[in-house]
């Protein structure tokens, strides 16, 4: 199933200098599920997020500049298990599901230049993470359907109360994404 939709709500402990994580930003990606007739089914997840912590908005105060970021990403490959209701149940109407699981997410971010006031640190980091969410999945036809998901993203790093470490190893990330696909059944 290729997928669309916005990834919101984000927050990290990774230094943020745009202040861009928590804004909407286009995600896209693909789940593969495999279902029965039953109520358990397995899944693979990737999602992708581009300019996560980037925006386009600027700075009120004209006085503070605008970190130049080059490209920056987010991204979570997830196997899930799934629970949904039997197809019997809902053939004609939506099959409505909850999943989630393990598997990794992996946070980027390059800069432009060197600025004024210094570099920003760019990284790159994998770190284990789970999933968790709810959607439901809808035929048009034998072969085709829609499905509707909204999802929570997080590392299993947790971050200690306190201000934003700006070399941390091990950031801290959680994001939730909307996404509605194209269902294609074999």
């Amino acid at each position: 199933m290729p997928f669309i939709g916005f990834t919101l709500a984000g927050k990290t402990t990774a230094f943020d200098p745009q202040f861009a994580t928590d804004k909407r930003h286009v995600n896209f990606g693909g789940t593969l599920t495999v279902l029965g007739s039953g109520i358990l089914g397995a899944e693979t997840t990737v999602v992708f997020t581009r300019r996560f912590f980037q925006t386009d908005r600027t700075s009120l105060d004209t006085d503070v500049p605008v970190v130049p970021i080059t490209n920056s990403r987010a991204t979570a490959v997830m196997a899930n298990a799934v629970l949904t209701t039997p197809r019997r149940w809902t053939e004609y109407t939506l099959r409505p599901f909850v999943s989630g699981g393990f598997g990794l997410m992996r946070a980027s971010r390059t800069e432009e230049s060197r600025t004024e006031e210094g570099t920003i640190f760019p990284f790159a980091v994998n770190q284990a993470g789970f999933n968790i969410g709810a959607g439901a999945v809808g035929f048009l036809s034998q072969r085709t359907g829609v499905r509707f998901d909204v999802r929570y993203y997080s590392t299993m790093h947790r971050a200690p109360p306190g201000p934003v470490v700006v070399d941390d190893v091990h950031p801290a990330l959680r994001y939730v994404t909307l996404t509605v696909g194209l269902v294609i059944r074999r």
